[in-house]
């Protein structure tokens, strides 16, 4: 029973202190809009957002209204005016509402019955109605091409950050793997110099033997104290994208091993798929097209340039004790040599010609990068099968010294000669495997794979 208990309370224990295993899948919960990070690389729609809902306030009913009351030595009048004002999208705007004018007035020649009059009345821009575009509508179809294009600006930023984290996600498991070899490699040389001092006490081997192990050991540390310091940095850069402390991080989870890339790998890519993909799916190339909508939409508003400004406007009115009435309104202006259109619309087909052309360098960039970076996986698969190879024979030669040294056929220096080239290749080898990962993930970011919130 007592056996039991023990038992129970070591799970007990095990439970309460197990961590997390830190996969790349538990990144995407830290990032959130709570994230410094996360937030400057979306922030800018949601000001964009805002800045459309202002240029749709241009269509708001205004309700405006004006008193005037004078009592001059030779004059008096008084004046009442409030007034609904609606516009449209083409320009039309209608009034309508209530006018009381008594008295000489003393800006207009307004004169209503003691009872006021009810006044409404339509204002119609010709030309901006036959081209269905006013510089309000200019500004809120502008302002909402805008706050679409900065959507797509902050699926971009997310998807550069989302693989810078999962870039340095990679390193820091390869700094964590390059750890435990060091790690590896001194309890080694402590095991031997443990060996060798009992050695040296029964008289079975000189003291020179222990001074020897022991530098080995010394030296062994230094590397591995080296080793713990890039490590400790490489977390804390790590983790500053997640907004978490190192402590909080340590007492949650563990790092698992760095991936290592299976036999086969390198047919994996194709060429043609995803630069095709790529053209699907990078947030920036929509972006572009977005900026082009935009400039067609100020190319409609330039035609206005093109025409003369002519105003209709027609007013009728219903006094309250006398008659009905009306106005009828017609205001132009023309520029003869008509400079700012031809100028601004040269402006605007020249402004897109430039984003085609850098939307068309963007594109070759895109497909140059994937190219390069397909071609140099293949390579790189190609070194990682002969570095496993390599990892093996080095493992043998290293076997075989150290039976070597047993048999006294060897000494220390070669044995360390040894252990260190074998680390060294097994370096070799993790850092091919982190360069795959890193290109691999490269080429994810050249696809456009987004990161959503």
């Amino acid at each position: 029973m007592k056996v039991f208990f023990l038992c129970l309370g070591v799970m007990s224990i095990s439970v309460l202190t197990a961590t997390e295993l830190f996969t790349k899948d538990k990144i995407a919960t830290y990032l959130t809009e709570e994230n410094p990070f996360v937030y400057s690389a979306v922030g800018k729609k949601y000001i964009y957002k805002e800045k459309e809902k202002y240029y749709l306030g241009d269509f708001d009913t205004k309700l405006s209204a004006a008193y005037d009351k004078k009592n001059y030595p030779k004059s008096d009048a008084e004046f009442l005016d409030m007034t609904l004002q609606k516009p449209l999208e083409n320009g039309v705007e209608f009034i309508a509402g209530y006018r009381d004018a008594q008295g000489t007035q003393e800006y207009n020649n307004i004169k209503t019955s003691e009872d006021g009059e009810i006044r409404a009345g339509i204002k119609v821009p010709l030309f901006s109605v036959i081209h269905d575009i006013s510089t309000r509508k200019l500004n809120l179809n502008s302002a909402a091409l805008d706050s679409i294009k900065f959507d797509f600006d902050a699926q971009d930023n997310l998807r550069l950050l989302y693989f810078k984290i999962l870039s340095d996600y990679n390193k820091l498991l390869y700094s964590k793997a390059i750890l435990e070899l060091e790690k590896e490699l001194l309890l080694t040389a402590q095991k031997r110099e443990e060996i060798i001092k009992q050695k040296v006490k029964v008289g079975a081997l000189p003291e020179i033997a222990l001074l020897e192990a022991s530098q080995q050991t010394i030296n062994r540390k230094q590397r591995l104290v080296t080793e713990e310091n890039d490590f400790s940095n490489i977390l804390e850069s790590f983790l500053q994208y997640l907004n978490l402390t190192k402590e909080l991080f340590e007492q949650q989870y563990t790092l698992p091993q760095l991936d290592v890339i299976p036999k086969g790998k390198e047919t994996s890519w194709n060429l043609e798929r995803s630069i095709e993909s790529a053209m699907q799916n990078r947030p920036d190339l929509k972006m572009f097209d977005y900026e082009v909508k935009k400039m067609n939409v100020h190319d409609q508003h330039t035609k206005l340039l093109n025409y003369p400004n002519l105003n209709v406007s027609l007013y009728g009115v219903h006094d309250l004790q006398y008659d009905n009435g009306f106005k009828i309104a017609l205001d132009m202006d023309f520029p003869i040599e008509r400079r700012k259109y031809e100028g601004k619309h040269a402006e605007i087909r020249k402004t897109i010609k430039n984003i085609e052309n850098n939307k068309e360098k963007e594109v070759i960039n895109i497909k140059t990068n994937l190219t390069n970076i397909i071609n140099s996986l293949e390579k790189l698969a190609i070194n990682i099968a002969s570095s496993k190879d390599e990892v093996t024979l080095v493992k043998k030669l290293e076997e075989a010294e150290n039976k070597k040294y047993a048999l006294g056929l060897s000494d220390l220096f070669m044995v360390n000669q040894r252990e260190l080239y074998t680390l060294e290749v097994k370096k070799k080898l993790l850092k091919y495997n982190l360069e795959y990962l890193l290109l691999e993930q490269e080429a994810h970011k050249e696809i456009g794979g987004a990161f959503n919130l």
